[in-house]
């Protein structure tokens, strides 16, 4: 006998409207947004829609939730859900499936991306910051001389056509991001473990991304180091949206001179030291965009924060307006997928954490 998908517990706030089309869907919807549940509805759920944390502390064994078969995330990591009170254990693991949210960022962090590669190209976080701090009129030379390195060997504005935008990482945020990039008429290449075209898998945004692979112009292995390199000296601007991190020690240097470093994956894929000193070098990166940093934290006071050619946010580029409700449109293309007997989508391995 097949089971069954009737009966969903969110955990986070909704719109009303957003609510009524998860109504639709499921035939009964527990609405708890702040995570206070009755123990009648844990024991019936067979799907949990949450914030990154998971399942609320409440819920300290299987016993709870003995009809539990999904927990819905609303983050593209899983880790803090999966070291929940309930979770590290096999036996809830064989039990539950944990999915993640990963498709949905497509709606934030690819223009955080190119909106900064621009403000970068402009140099418009020093004129931002002339203006801000002394109020006044940024006077051209000025801002050509405090950007540094890159005020110096490119004192006027670039553009971004023709350029090589490369990604290293192939999933949803770099399909967007490269899709967004060929509006400007940069050439796209990509590098994966395989160096191989893939189709894109997993919950994707109708009219985003690039489903068959098509938009690289060519593909680069990062397991083989002859390739990884080859792929590195062509980027002027290197994006890297990877949830885990082959050894990269060599990756800046590798870079032409006046790249652009973007890292919206994980803060130790380069340290930061390795950052500055590529910065500083007479022919070294641009600039870099940093939504993760090493350490994560970055501590107060690091030369990261104030370098004129960095742009450093706090891991908000994920963040955006209608966060729960896009959440639930995954939460949504689950039931069609499961009420044909299909396996849900973006079934996280515990053993990788995403």
């Amino acid at each position: 006998m097949s089971p069954t998908y009737e009966n969903v517990i969110i955990t986070v706030e909704l719109s009303n409207k957003k609510l009524q089309e998860v109504k639709e869907s499921y035939p009964n919807v527990f609405y708890h947004p702040k995570g206070e549940v009755p123990k009648e509805h844990m024991e019936v759920a067979d799907i949990w829609y949450t914030n990154w944390h998971g399942l609320p502390s409440s819920v300290n064994s299987l016993d709870q939730i003995p009809r539990t078969k999904i927990l819905q995330l609303s983050s593209a990591g899983a880790n803090n859900a999966l070291g929940s009170s309930v979770m590290p254990t096999e036996e809830a693991r064989k039990q539950i499936q944990v999915c993640s949210a990963s498709g949905i960022h497509v709606l934030s962090i690819p223009q955080y991306i190119v909106c900064n590669v621009i403000n970068l190209y402009m140099k418009l976080q020093m004129q931002f910051h002339i203006a801000r701090t002394d109020a006044i009129w940024p006077a051209r030379d000025r801002i050509i001389k405090e950007s540094g390195t890159s005020g110096q060997s490119f004192p006027g504005n670039r553009s971004l056509m023709g350029k090589t935008v490369g990604f290293l990482g192939y999933g949803h945020i770099g399909r967007e991001t490269a899709r967004l990039c060929k509006a400007f008429n940069c050439r796209i290449i990509a590098a994966n473990s395989k160096g191989d075209k893939r189709a894109e898998d997993g919950y994707r945004i109708p009219g985003t991304g690039d489903a068959d692979g098509s938009i690289p112009e060519k593909y680069f292995s990062t397991t083989d180091t002859s390739s990884f390199r080859e792929f590195l000296s062509q980027c002027d601007v290197l994006v890297a949206s990877l949830p885990s991190t082959p050894q990269t020690t060599y990756m800046l240097k590798s870079l032409p001179a006046g790249a652009v470093f973007v890292n919206v994956g994980r803060g130790d894929l380069v340290k930061s030291e390795y950052i500055l000193g590529a910065l500083d070098s007479s022919n070294g990166l641009w600039g870099a965009v940093l939504d993760v940093t090493d350490p994560e934290p970055l501590t107060d006071g690091h030369a990261l924060f104030t370098h004129p050619n960095v742009i450093v946010t706090s891991h908000t580029s994920g963040s955006f307006e209608g966060y729960f409700d896009s959440g639930a449109d995954l939460l949504i293309a689950q039931a069609e997928r499961l009420k044909s007997g299909s396996d849900p989508l973006n079934v996280v391995d515990p053993a990788k954490g995403y």
